[in-house]
């Protein structure tokens, strides 16, 4: 029972959190779009609050461990409702306004075993009732049950001995410092299906067991606050929840390695949809697209209500090759005769196309995962530098030629990053009311594989490195008293540029994990994927209206994500408040990969939480 009850303290170092999901405040500034969570008590304070004080000139008495025990958490309600179910066709035949209904309970356990030890661990309880955008679909059975959670989230163990701290357990490591871009964040997969892709990024990462050592150094020279940091990812990741997805990828997975990759892609099932998913290609396009045989219907993408003759790329290479697939019979088709032959001697089982598993690396010590990082400050600038020897989050389709065998895998990958921040310095007459703080972080990857959708070569993946880019300007705590007389003023403004160094208009999102071409389906390859996000905060009455404008912008298509936003609380306490907030998505261009996916998923939200401190 004890055993059950153990939780680990939340410790915070510069520049790094081992955490499971750190729980932002709400404020006015705050980033958080379809969930919400409140800060809970550090551990330095809940432990000082639980401890008696020691009576002075002597040692303290006995204490039972219930002394060192700290339980926190809330109690989350969220509903929200499509602006225009009509919008959705490309989706569902449903015409329900319903578009999430949350119940979301988190416990959070700390204890304090003695000042060298410390637990903690994080239970979820997420409830979500049967929807008609998933029933109509016709897979209701899968997808009804899918979003519900009843489980330790993380749970770990730290020790201090001497200038050493060590983290063992399930946990969250952040190494990126973007708000709402993952450049340096390349350590935690993500769990995008119940999440609309916007989710917080505490809420989606997913943590992973490891171990995870960070050694403090002696200052040098001008190096202060010197640390050097490690992680050790073993591939025994299991995911008891959200593993029973109705394609099967992940069969005989789930309780091996299913959660060491990202989970949606981007939602919980494709073809037909599920909830938050992206629109695909509604039309042919000679030369990507493909027609069963004897197809006319071009009206939407292949496996989708209306349009069942229409082969979407990387597939339609298959019945561009494969002269029993009607390779003759396909519109402006380049391959040549000669490279034409019947295939269906070679099909197996699953039809024309069959997928099957998707092939997760395997649980071998060879397929660890190990990372290092050195952090550092320089008089007011904090430095860091790492490198991570990992596996892709997102897979790569390879086609087995003249066959109908497709296989999803995930090819491994090195990551070098650099991150810092500092505040700018101005004259003393504008820090005063603007202190501004400049951010950065790059990270180079070697070899990223990418989905060759090229109908006309048989290979189906190409490679490119990739520089991932970002840099900030924060306004942080603003004094604005021709604004609030009892809050402040904070803001944010972030560009992230996703380089692909060797892009070409075969190339579709795949592999690549992080930047603004990650993991994009039927989505061309930019050389520079650009976003910018910006996001202006306050508070009014001492924190009791909190309101905030939150938005991020991508070209192509001229694509607006708006997530305007109030935070409402009674004057008499601050353990339960009101969020009222839009969802727009604006744009051109529905398969653009700045947002344009999500087009015709506007949807307003109202959230309800309740904060509790048990113990």
């Amino acid at each position: 029972m004890a055993a059950a009850l153990v939780a680990l303290a939340l410790v915070f170092l510069p520049g790094s959190r081992a955490s499971a999901a750190d729980l932002t405040v709400t404020s006015g500034n705050s980033l958080n779009v379809t969930g919400s969570a409140v800060s809970v008590v550090p551990v330095t304070s809940a432990v000082a609050s639980a401890l008696p004080d020691e009576p002075a000139g002597g040692a303290a008495p006995e204490q039972s461990w219930l002394s060192g025990y700290h339980v926190s958490g809330f109690l989350s309600q969220t509903f929200g409702m499509w602006q225009n179910p009509s919008a959705l066709r490309d989706f569902t035949t449903s015409r329900n306004n319903l578009a999430t209904s949350r119940t979301w309970l988190q416990i959070d356990q700390n204890l304090r075993v003695n000042d060298s030890n410390n637990l903690f661990m994080r239970l979820w309880f997420v409830y979500e009732p049967p929807y008609a955008f998933n029933s109509a679909s016709g897979q209701g059975k899968y997808l009804n049950e899918f979003y519900n959670q009843y489980s330790v989230r993380d749970a770990w163990w730290e020790n201090k001995t001497g200038p050493l701290t060590t983290y063992i357990g399930n946990q969250i490591v952040v190494w990126g410092q973007s708000l709402a871009f993952r450049v340096g964040d390349v350590v935690n997969p993500q769990d995008t299906t119940w999440a609309f892709g916007f989710a917080n990024l505490e809420q989606s990462r997913i943590p992973q067991w490891m171990i995870h050592p960070i050694l403090n150094l002696p200052e040098w020279g001008p190096l202060s606050s010197n640390f050097v940091e490690g992680i050790l990812i073993p591939r025994l990741q299991p995911m008891w929840n959200s593993c029973d997805y109705a394609d099967h990828r992940y069969d005989g997975e789930c309780n091996v390695n299913a959660g060491s990759v990202n989970n949606g892609f981007p939602s919980a099932l494709h073809a037909p949809s599920a909830r938050f998913d992206v629109h695909y290609p509604n039309q042919f396009v000679a030369g990507r697209t493909a027609l069963l045989p004897g197809s006319t219907n071009t009206a939407g993408p292949f496996g989708q209500p209306g349009s069942p003759g229409l082969i979407d790329e990387p597939f339609s290479k298959e019945f561009y090759f494969c002269s029993d697939l009607g390779s003759g019979g396909q519109p402006f088709n380049k391959v040549p005769v000669g490279l034409q032959r019947p295939c269906i001697p070679h099909f197996g089982p699953g039809g024309a196309v069959n997928v099957g598993q998707w092939k997760i690396p395997a649980t071998t010590v060879a397929n660890w995962e190990e990372g290092l990082r050195l952090h550092t400050l320089i008089g007011g600038a904090e430095l860091t530098a790492f490198y991570f020897n990992t596996w892709d989050y997102y897979p790569s389709i390879y086609w087995q030629a003249y066959t109908n065998q497709w296989r999803f895998k995930f090819a491994p990958q090195q990551y070098v990053g650099v991150t810092g921040d500092m505040p700018l310095p101005m004259p003393s007459s504008v820090s005063e009311y603007l202190p501004f703080v400049g951010r950065a972080e790059m990270v180079y990857a070697n070899h990223q594989p990418f989905d060759d959708f090229n109908p006309y070569d048989m290979i189906s993946v190409r490679y490119s490195d990739t520089v991932n880019t970002m840099v900030a300007l924060d306004i942080d705590q603003a004094y604005a008293p021709w604004l609030t007389d009892t809050g402040n003023l904070s803001a944010n403004l972030e560009v992230e540029d996703y380089i692909t160094m060797d892009a070409n208009q075969s190339m579709q999102g795949g592999g690549a994990p992080f930047g603004g071409a990650g993991g994009a389906i039927h989505e061309n390859v930019n050389k520079n994927e650009v976003n910018a996000l910006f996001n202006i905060g306050t508070s009014w009455l001492w924190n009791d209206i909190q309101p905030a404008w939150t938005m991020i912008y991508n070209p192509k298509g001229n694509t607006f994500l708006l997530f305007p936003s109030v935070v409402l609380n009674p004057p008499w306490t601050k353990k339960y408040f009101m969020k009222l907030q839009a969802i727009e998505v604006m744009g051109g261009d529905m398969h653009s990969f700045g947002g344009g996916l999500f087009k015709g998923e506007s949807m307003l939200t109202a959230q309800f939480q309740y904060n509790f401190d048990l113990l």
